[in-house]
């Protein structure tokens, strides 16, 4: 009598188990996964293209494209100038720094290549003699100019801020005028 209660109590155990996985199962089957589309934003409005950055980037399939969505919110935000885009842009680094996309550091070179007077180009501890070959400092003036660029899309087109441009561009020219004032004075 007692195994034939235990052969009962298992048998029903099996079927709640069977039962319970078929509902899983077919449950899934009506549920379509949708790949997102990872779209880049488009159109004038600053926020609407943040919002929908925000949307696809909360998306593993979308994170490896977080440049490009960076560059076209610049963009956006150049048909949207304002003050106001220095704290947007921001908030969303700070955004996707929390989110795990990109890190703190990478965060942070994102904003100032684009919304700070001073240049990320060179590092801290650049030695300035060992880099005077005549391509390698070449190749700063090619990376000081580029930042100078998007500084202007930044500051200046981006956020119509005219002063801190001003004040980048003559940082670049100062800067490339001790480069090329030290180079000489260790090539002699």
């Amino acid at each position: 009598m007692i195994n034939l209660r235990k052969n009962i109590y298992s048998g029903k155990k099996i079927l709640f188990v069977i039962a319970v996985l078929g509902l899983l199962m077919s449950s899934c089957g009506n549920r379509k996964y949708v790949m997102p589309t990872c779209t880049l934003p488009s159109g004038v409005n600053i926020e609407e293209a943040l919002d929908h950055s925000r949307e696809d980037l909360g998306h593993l399939q979308c994170e490896t494209m977080f440049d490009s969505y960076y560059r076209r919110l610049i963009d956006v935000a150049k048909r949207d100038p304002g003050m106001e885009n220095k704290r947007r842009f921001s908030e969303f680094l700070e955004w996707a720094n929390a989110e795990g996309i990109i890190d703190k550091i990478q965060a942070r070179s994102y904003y100032n290549r684009y919304f700070n007077t001073t240049f990320i180009s060179l590092s801290d501890d650049f030695n300035v003699c060992s880099s005077c070959s005549e391509t390698t400092q070449k190749e700063i003036e090619l990376q000081l100019e580029e930042e100078l660029r998007q500084k202007e899309e930044g500051l200046l087109r981006a956020c119509r801020d005219k002063n801190a441009y001003y004040a980048a561009a003559d940082q670049y020219n100062s800067i490339l005028l001790l480069l090329d004032a030290t180079c000489t004075a260790c090539r002699k």
